[in-house]
């Protein structure tokens, strides 16, 4: 009897802690997932090969007629007057020296006439009001202006005008090249 006591003791405690309080509600069941999205996994992970983005630099406007006759008005600078130099345009125009190494370089310039003409940065020449703005060793820089009458926009363009190099100048460029002495002292094959 000692095992069945015992066993009725347990079932009076199992009751008694079963009888107190009022079993939980359930549990409300997770919200349901979202089905799996390959593609936007995918999308999300790969980059762009290249994004195109359009920019009208440079490019003709398509509503512009194409047909109208479009005047060109002459570059004029306010209060100034052209110098002789501007008769010609720069193509026709031959840099002749250079004088470098000072503080105020200055370039001999010829024009078709023959005549020579002292220029120094800052000088007006050409046809559109080029401004000279590098004189070097061998070339002289020439800035234009040119206006797209279209857009509105003013380019500027640079243009060089190079000293002719003499045949003898080439030559003996070539010797100092080819390691041969320009001195007219020789030495003899003793010394």
């Amino acid at each position: 009897m000692r095992a069945s006591a015992k066993f009725a003791a347990a079932l009076v405690c199992a009751v008694a802690a079963g009888c107190g309080d009022p079993p939980p509600p359930p549990r409300p069941p997770p919200p349901p997932k979202p089905p799996a999205a390959a593609v936007d996994d995918a999308a999300a992970t790969a980059t762009p090969a290249s994004i195109y983005v359009y920019s009208p630099i440079g490019k003709r406007d398509p509503f512009q007629n194409v047909f109208a006759v479009k005047d060109v008005t002459p570059v004029k600078v306010p209060g100034g007057k052209p110098t002789p130099l501007q008769r010609w345009p720069i193509d026709k125009l031959k840099l002749v020296l250079t004088v470098t190494g000072t503080a105020s370089p200055l370039a001999m310039v010829e024009d078709p006439d023959g005549r020579g003409w002292t220029v120094h940065i800052g000088s007006f020449m050409g046809q559109n009001w080029g401004k000279i703005t590098s004189i070097q060793r061998d070339q002289i820089i020439v800035t234009e202006t040119i206006t797209d009458h279209a857009t509105g926009r003013v380019y500027p363009q640079s243009v060089s005008l190079k000293v002719p190099e003499d045949q003898s100048d080439i030559t003996a460029a070539q010797q100092l090249r080819d390691g041969e002495s320009l001195g007219t002292a020789q030495q003899s094959p003793g010394n």
